[in-house]
């Protein structure tokens, strides 16, 4: 909701920067005087994310941007200093910033991550809605109204934003108080912590941000020069009553292009997304130098708007699918960085190419860089799509087990990751039994190494349901049903163990449901007994027919 109000701001602040002062050169000046304090501030907040309650995070910094956009608007109807507002803007871009970088995380932990690109897809769609329908409500309100009336909109989109960010639920990223004893070979570690090497840092995913970053370096680019294409355009003297209009062409661009979108975001490899959006956002721009027609103008921008919707939407994506929930905090904060650094860099440099190559130049240079960047960048970003499979074992290798097994396989990355947060490591020698038929049932065991017997009692003696090899699971029957334990699970040599309380599997359960595989497994485990001899084992090769137990 706050995009909605954000863009009509955008237009706003463009409006009043040019208005007052008749010049692209102060749009720019405008533009990184409210994005470069706004990016060192963020920066210095970003860790925030990581430490406190995103939702919180996310609460706070839109209630601070309402109150913010409310001074603004009073600022500018007093006729303050441009300097002065610039300063309340850089304000409020910094709470914004932070307040995408909470969100971002925040839909990250409790989108179900096999729903993370539709959901990506949705926000794109969303954020194409904000761009035509604020630009265009803009555009039609400054015909009677100062662009200080858009600032006082965004003002109350915010509050919305807010009340609307109350009802999402907080993420879970601790497992349940008073855990039950446990004796003291047993080992609690955190999720994310390496048994082995060294994990990636954050910058494992800079080709992402950097692509990220150059979609900003064109719509910083285009803060400046559509005031001047809209100018020559709509043959207006200053260009502002037309600005919005081709703002709200590129919004419909983008919602034009989600539903091509749809499979592709969630099959195509995200380097060939990125190249195509950066291409297909910074080329068309070009054509504005042949000075179209307004038609023409207008189908330009949906085009390009098409191309920035794709490429942000599939940055998001694979960010949101490989960063860590530990690290999420810092990435988005820093590609929030990244995006401010851009947008710096196209509105600080456009003006000065105006005046140094002329109006034709500039858009033949604007459109050029940052396509040969993207195409620079293409390797790297290809590079990232190989190893991508592989980074989560090294990031997180607990999680990775989990999502490996499929225990709770429509269940959000917060849920999993309070689940991984109360393993507790066990480690168990050969002939030692794990559990035992008729034990009540108090956790569920996730085997990490090793191989173990699970067998039943039967009228002969103990009966071999089956032996399992690590990674793989237990315990689940008695739990999902209330019931003691059915069968005696042993180790068949040494093994590594996960004893996960019984109390935050279910609460996982509760929260997502449990996946088909899980209870196809329930099913097939409770309801068969193979009639085998203990200690001999069917093969794949060799399968022995199931029929139901005896009673």
């Amino acid at each position: 909701m706050s995009g909605f109000g954000t863009w009509s701001y955008n237009v706003g602040i463009a409006v009043y920067a040019y208005d007052r002062t008749h010049s692209a050169s102060w749009v720019a000046i405008v533009t990184v005087g409210r994005y470069l304090p706004a990016l060192v501030l963020s920066w210095l907040a970003r860790s925030l994310i990581d430490r406190l309650p995103r939702r919180t995070v996310a609460l706070a910094a839109d209630l601070g941007c309402a109150v913010v956009m409310a001074v603004l608007a009073l600022a500018g109807s007093l006729g303050a200093p441009l300097w002065l507002v610039t300063v309340v803007a850089a304000v409020s871009s910094t709470l914004a910033r932070v307040q995408a970088a909470a969100v971002l995380s925040l839909a990250a932990d409790v989108v179900v991550e096999s729903a993370l690109a539709r959901a990506a897809r949705l926000a794109g769609a969303a954020e194409a809605v904000a761009t035509a329908a604020g630009s265009a409500t803009a555009s039609v309100l400054l015909v009677r109204f100062s662009p200080q009336s858009l600032f006082l909109v965004n003002a109350v989109t915010f509050v919305v934003s807010a009340l609307l960010i109350a009802t999402v639920r907080s993420e879970q990223r601790r497992p349940p108080r008073h855990l039950p004893a446990r004796p003291m070979h047993e080992r609690q570690r955190p999720a994310t912590q390496q048994s082995r090497g060294r994990a990636p840092g954050i910058r494992v995913f800079w080709p992402l941000q950097a692509a990220r970053g150059l979609a900003a370096y064109v719509y910083g680019v285009d803060i400046v020069v559509l005031t001047v294409i809209a100018s020559r355009l709509f043959h207006s003297g200053s260009g502002t009553g037309a600005y919005g209009w081709l703002l709200a062409a590129t919004g419909l661009g983008g919602l034009m292009a989600i539903t091509p979108m749809r499979r592709n975001l969630a099959r195509a490899p995200t380097a060939k997304l990125l190249a195509a959006g950066l291409v297909t956002y910074a080329v068309p721009v070009v054509f504005f130098a042949l000075d179209p027609p307004v038609v023409a103008g207008i189908a330009i921008q949906i085009l390009r708007g098409a191309g920035s919707v794709l490429v942000t939407s599939a940055a998001i994506t694979g960010l949101q699918r490989a960063v860590p929930s530990s690290m999420a905090g810092r990435v988005f904060s820093t590609t929030q960085s990244l995006v401010l650094v851009g947008t710096c860099a196209g509105a600080l440099s456009t003006p000065l190419l105006l005046a140094l190559t002329g109006f034709g130049a500039t858009l033949v240079i604007c459109a050029l860089a940052p396509s040969l960047a993207g195409l620079a960048l293409y390797p790297y970003l290809a590079r990232f799509d190989r190893q991508e499979a592989s980074l989560l074992p090294l990031l997180d290798p607990r999680l990775s087990v989990l999502r490996g097994l499929q225990l709770l396989r429509d269940a959000s990355r917060s849920t999993l990751y309070a689940i991984a947060d109360s393993i507790i490591e066990v480690e168990v020698g050969p002939g030692t039994a794990v559990v035992r038929e008729g034990e009540a049932s108090d956790a569920l065991y996730v085997l990490a190494a090793g191989t173990v017997e699970v067998t039943a009692r039967g009228e002969d003696g103990p009966v071999l349901l089956r032996n399992l090899a690590a990674p793989d699971y237990f315990g689940e029957i008695g739990l999902l049903r209330g019931s003691p334990r059915t069968s005696t699970v042993t180790a068949s040599i040494p093994c590594t163990v996960w004893k996960i309380p019984a109390e935050v599997f279910l609460a996982g359960v509760a929260e997502a449901g449990a996946s088909g595989a899980l209870s196809d497994t329930v099913r097939v485990r409770f309801a068969t007994r193979p009639v085998v001899p203990a200690g001999e084992l069917p093969t794949a090769e060799s399968p022995t027919p199931l029929r139901p137990a005896r009673s």
